[in-house]
């Protein structure tokens, strides 16, 4: 594997595109029927309240007709796959992608122990280009394309800037089960405006991928994307409000979603949390409503990104209150602890990250001390509030906070040590 600089990356999406122009299905020697074919049963009403049969035996959803739409890689074939941004989306598809091919890495990434070329013109051996780079927002959450403007994105996006092929990533950073190449792969091709891509996609990818589920445009596989990421937002927002309606009757919200969670059909687990991190789900919804109406995702976005804030608000409260109650003095700042603030557990990464939300929302209240702990996330990343040492997770050193938030079970900490813990509020969001 070879590793040229480049500019830096934040992955958050993958696209895939040959270099050369790809030749039709016959000249390939696959045996691959045209959308057409399908059209037919495709024609369903939009929102059905229950799928007709038909939708079953579509061959988009149907395992055994995707298998047989598969085509097999010719052994001769000498593929060179260029990974453009060798981020935590990038790295999966270089492990994935070199078990099987020559890979060249295209990144800035000076900490990482890999060998690294000057020269871009190592590029231009490439056969195919993957491209993981993020469409990251701008403060008034307007779409950024300055990282790249070949990338993926919101609807439409491959058709007017990319194309001729494009395949959302499934990757979940810091999972490993399932492995990459086992999590099924959508895959679509614009064969509308370059015949053959759909194909020359599946050969690549039918050598990596266990399973190809082609899609008939690359605005469905766009928008599939979408769809999954916007989904679970709006679920874990919905958990959020529940949570919210709980507390009040003196109900645990967490008891209600683990009593759910044994419906074995129509039910998906959702607990609430503090928020939501990342490139993918807290931008995604902007995508969608960069050029359509979407009422409910554009509410619970904005749902969403306020609750670091009010959760802050609470906190305060909580802690003002206790003052007044004689539990604290009054001519005392409340010190804070914050726990966790990379973007979810395992993660270092602090991209949209709801943790350091909560922490700007602490230190722009000017009415608390507020630090935050996490092993995985250094000083330097979260200037704005002093980080506790990892020596000083401790029970001494605990117990002189008034208050502390879990954000989430942050890797490396021994959470038993919270049991132990007198005189201090110990709140493992959701806090109310």
């Amino acid at each position: 594997m070879r590793v040229t600089i480049g500019k830096p990356s934040f992955h958050s999406r993958s696209l895939s595109v040959p270099a050369p122009p790809t030749p039709p299905p016959e000249a390939l020697g696959l045996n691959l029927p045209g959308f057409d074919t399908f059209k037919a049963n495709f024609d369903l009403p939009l929102t059905p309240v229950t799928p007709p049969p038909e939708y079953k035996e579509h061959p988009f959803s149907h395992n055994d007709r995707v298998r047989d739409l598969s085509p097999v890689v010719d052994p001769n074939d000498q593929p060179l796959v260029a990974v453009i941004g060798v981020g935590y989306v990038g790295t999966h598809l270089v492990e994935s992608f070199s078990a099987h091919y020559d890979v060249l890495g295209f990144d800035e990434l000076p900490s990482e122990r890999i060998r690294f070329t000057t020269s871009k013109t190592d590029l231009h051996e490439a056969t195919h280009f993957l491209i993981s780079v993020p469409t990251l927002l701008k403060a008034d959450k307007s779409i950024d394309t300055s990282n790249s403007t070949r990338t993926t994105g919101f609807h439409r996006m491959t058709r007017s800037l990319l194309g001729p092929v494009a395949t959302a990533h499934r990757v979940d950073p810091g999972r490993i089960e399932p492995p990459c190449h086992a999590i099924p792969k959508i895959v679509s091709g614009l064969d509308d405006e370059i015949p053959g891509s759909l194909a020359s996609v599946m050969r690549l990818y039918n050598q990596v991928f266990d399973r190809l589920v082609p899609v008939s445009r690359t605005e469905v596989a766009e928008m599939m994307k979408l769809y999954e990421n916007c989904q679970r937002m709006m679920c874990i927002a919905f958990a959020n409000e529940m949570a919210d309606a709980c507390i009040p009757h003196g109900i645990d919200p967490y008891e209600v979603a683990a009593a759910a969670a044994s419906k074995p059909f129509g039910y998906m687990p959702y607990t609430p949390s503090l928020g939501v991190g990342g490139h993918c789900i807290p931008v995604n919804p902007y995508y969608l409503l960069s050029n359509s109406a979407f009422p409910l995702l554009e509410a619970a976005a904005e749902k969403m990104n306020a609750r670091p804030a009010a959760i802050a608000r609470r906190a305060i409260d909580s802690l003002t209150r206790d003052a007044k109650a004689g539990a604290a003095s009054a001519l005392v700042r409340p010190r804070v602890l914050v726990v966790g603030v990379g973007f979810k557990a395992g993660q270092s990464v602090l991209s949209n990250s709801p943790g350091v939300d909560l922490v700007k929302a602490f230190v722009r209240s000017g009415e608390v001390d507020v630090m935050y702990a996490d092993p995985l996330v250094k000083q330097s990343a979260v200037p704005v509030a002093p980080r506790l040492a990892d020596e000083k997770w401790n029970k001494e050193t605990l117990e002189t906070f008034d208050m502390i938030i879990v954000a989430f079970r942050q890797h490396g900490l021994d959470f038993g040590i919270m049991d132990e813990l007198r005189g201090v509020k110990v709140e493992i969001l959701p806090f109310y």
